[in-house]
């Protein structure tokens, strides 16, 4: 008996209808449909038709396991779906490009950051230190601190003493421009592209970020998952009526209608595309 069979019969046996199931699993009548009758390729695939089956499986009282073991011993094929969870690391490979591109990087920050403390003038900072310390006292000294400057006559040049007393007032009300600057200083930006998922129901949800798979499993109404990409943002939803999502703080626009799949890629250049107004 074919896993198909298996869950119809048990469907029956229970008297219950293929809505009663829809409205419970939150998987569309036509893909139920489409398992009892054993047309898989009708089906999104990969984690996602093994998802509904063991939703299935679980309403009408079959072992879950059992039926996608089954499944996978009917349908061979189907373990290779492109769709499917990232495949493992095969043992005795060596480490990916961009593990050793990381490390790489870290080893240079890290004797960068010895040279800034050990040998600072081999950054050129030296030169450029001793100017900023001879100049603080002079840009905090008040007049008081010594003699005004003279005109060419030898009185104190009054326009001169109260320009001097001005820059005084100024240093000691709003801080050197050191302080000021570092008192206005943007906030880092974080990454270009932020997705933040927040089904209004139960959906099976893929996500990829730069090529890493970051979501791949069912998520339920009120879930928040947030993924931050820099380039680019890869989303396959099981049933597009139940997904919502917010795209760098703004609410995303439908991605398709209810019980229908839906793939979207996001770059940064397109994000308006995505967002609704």
């Amino acid at each position: 008996m074919t896993v198909g069979e298996r869950l119809r019969e048990a469907r029956e046996r229970q008297k219950v209808t293929l809505h009663a199931i829809a409205e419970k699993t939150n998987i569309s009548v036509r893909f139920l449909d489409a398992i009892e009758k054993n047309q898989f390729d009708k089906l999104p695939g990969g984690i996602f038709t093994r998802g509904f089956i063991r939703s299935y499986a679980s309403q009408v009282g079959l072992e879950p396991d059992s039926l996608v073991t089954q499944f996978l011993s009917d349908e061979p094929g189907r373990r290779d779906d492109d769709i499917d969870e990232a495949p493992a690391k095969r043992a005795g490979e060596g480490p990916s490009i961009s593990t050793l591109v990381l490390a790489g990087l870290g080893v240079i920050l890290v004797a960068l950051a010895l040279v800034y403390l050990l040998k600072p003038d081999w950054l050129g900072l030296q030169a450029t230190a001793a100017p900023q310390e001879s100049a603080a006292p002079e840009s905090l000294a008040t007049p008081a601190e010594g003699p005004p400057p003279f005109s060419s006559a030898g009185m104190p040049d009054p326009a001169v003493r109260s320009a001097a007393l001005t820059d005084a007032t100024s240093n000691t009300s709003l801080g050197t421009p050191a302080s000021r600057a570092s008192e206005l200083a943007p906030e880092a930006p974080r990454s270009p592209l932020r997705l933040v998922v927040a089904p209004t129901g139960r959906c099976w949800v893929q996500v990829t970020a730069d090529g890493q798979m970051r979501v791949a499993r069912e998520v339920a109404a009120g879930e928040r998952i947030t993924v931050d990409a820099t380039e680019r943002l890869q989303i396959i939803v099981g049933d597009a009526g139940s997904f919502a999502f917010e795209l760098n703080d703004r609410p995303g626009k439908p991605l398709g209608t209810a019980g229908r799949v839906a793939r979207a890629t996001i770059v940064p250049s397109a994000i308006s595309q995505f967002q609704n107004p």
